[in-house]
């Protein structure tokens, strides 16, 4: 109850009835009327829509206060009892129209407005439970897209649907391939936001000269070429969500105004006077592990503590093989319908190849798997798999009998792809396809690590 929240008092004794609204209007409540029985009561409902209703049991008429309860119980407007009668039969009726209190007369004005303020934190959770509850039943199909019984998925399932009704920070971790976008997604789709835009930013793929301005607008005339006033994402994304994928690769002065934006909530366009307030869920993605990051100072720690007060793991497909059955029949049933084309299994001989994988490219290479062979298919099946070759081989990863780091691992496996794609980085058959990751997130790992793009084969 807000106050000067709008209240109606249902009570048959003047007396007791104006003392109640001169204690009510003292505290900074509006009272919208009051009724000495239930068909005034109604009458009244009808006309001021009260947010409120203070009830007394025995009223004049034929009908009592616990006739109305039932009512307003139905028409779902919160209401306190307030009444002398106290015998076990009546408490018992009274409890079934489920008031938000029952304050029991004579009482002192202390007790009113702890019973309302009572009263006011119940239904306020109730309603934030329904929302929620809406909100899920509602939108529930998105978790269809997150396929597969395991216990990793089924445990990610019940994290996204605790996570998603809040306004907390998210950050998903995992390999490139596990679908970080799509739980992101779904994280958006069930929470109170999912009217209001999503907005997805891949961190790898903005320039470092236009970070600040695409993040964050710019005034008409900021800079050279600022013919117009420019919106930033942030600001696109007001009231709704924002995920920033590939957040590890934001660089350090991009890092120390992304903080400030989650500690102000307010951004500051490049060329503007004053700061702007916004409104914005932030859910994160990375590949990479930002505790090394942090560990190694290219991540910031202050940041990576706002980022992670939710972090969510995605496993690797090959920790999860016993999903791969349920993916690859929703993969198949996807591209047979899309292309219409009449494949409608996969051979116990192809599911054993698909089983045997290590899939290193996860969910992602899998579908592409899947849609190729519905697209070479000639029968109602797919009999065989015809793998791709593994890129690096267990044994390139030790080096004159010392273990590479993860970085010469990276390298290394990026280099391999580069030749397997005869230097070609984004399109089909290039090491973006191959590796099963975006081709800027390639082309970001490439410059991090020295890699230029000079391989023919």
């Amino acid at each position: 109850m807000n106050s000067k929240g709008n209240i109606l008092i249902v009570e048959d004794e003047f007396i007791v009835a104006n003392d109640l609204r001169l204690m009510l209007q003292k505290a900074g409540y509006n009272i919208c009327g009051i009724a000495a029985s239930v068909v005034q009561a109604r009458a009244l409902i009808e006309k001021h829509n009260p947010e409120w209703v203070l009830l007394d049991i025995i009223l004049k008429g034929d009908l009592s206060g616990i006739d109305l309860g039932k009512e307003l119980m139905e028409k779902k407007v919160p209401f306190l009892y307030i009444s002398a009668n106290t015998n076990h039969r009546t408490l018992e009726a009274a409890k079934l129209t489920q008031p938000y209190g029952f304050l029991v007369k004579p009482f002192r004005e202390k007790d009113l407005f702890v019973m309302l303020d009572i009263a006011r934190y119940k239904h306020q959770t109730e309603n934030v439970r329904l929302q929620r509850e809406a909100t899920v039943k509602a939108d529930s199909n998105c978790l269809d897209s997150i396929i597969g019984t395991s216990p990793k998925t089924k445990e990610l399932i019940e994290q996204i649907k605790i996570v998603a009704p809040s306004d907390t920070s998210v950050l998903i971790t995992g390999e490139s391939g596990t679908g970080k976008e799509m739980v992101a997604q779904c994280i958006h789709r069930l929470s109170p936001r999912a009217n209001r835009p999503l907005v997805v930013v891949n961190c790898a793929a903005l320039p470092l000269s236009l970070i600040e301005t695409e993040l964050f607008g710019h005034e008409k005339g900021a800079f050279t070429g600022a013919t117009q006033k420019r919106t930033g994402r942030f600001e696109q994304a007001d009231k709704g969500t924002i995920f920033l994928d590939e957040i590890g690769e934001m660089p350090p002065d991009a890092q120390v105004k992304l903080l400030r934006v989650l500690q102000e909530k307010e951004i500051e366009r490049v060329g503007g006077e004053s700061p702007v307030k916004v409104d914005v869920r932030i859910i994160a993605a990375t590949n990479r592990q930002l505790e090394k990051e942090v560990a190694e100072g290219r991540f910031r720690l202050d940041l990576y503590y706002r980022l992670s007060i939710f972090p969510l793991e995605l496993p690797p497909l090959r920790n999860r093989k016993e999903d791969i059955h349920a993916l690859a029949h929703h993969f198949l049933r996807k591209y047979a319908t899309k292309n219409n084309i009449p494949v409608e299994g996969i051979s116990d001989n192809a599911m054993r190849e698909l089983m045997a994988y290590d899939w290193p490219g996860n969910i992602r290479e899998l579908e592409h798997v899947i849609e190729r062979h519905v697209l070479l298919s000639t029968t109602h099946q797919i009999e065989s798999i015809d793998m791709p070759a593994t890129l690096l081989r267990e044994t390139e990863i030790v080096q004159s009998g010392k273990l590479k780091t993860m970085e010469e691992v990276e390298r290394d496996h990026i280099i391999n792809a580069l030749k397997a794609g005869k230097g070609k980085v984004s399109g089909p058959g290039g090491a973006a396809e191959l590796l099963s990751m975006p081709a800027q997130t390639l082309y970001s790992r490439m410059k991090k690590l020295g890699i230029k793009q000079t391989f023919k084969g």
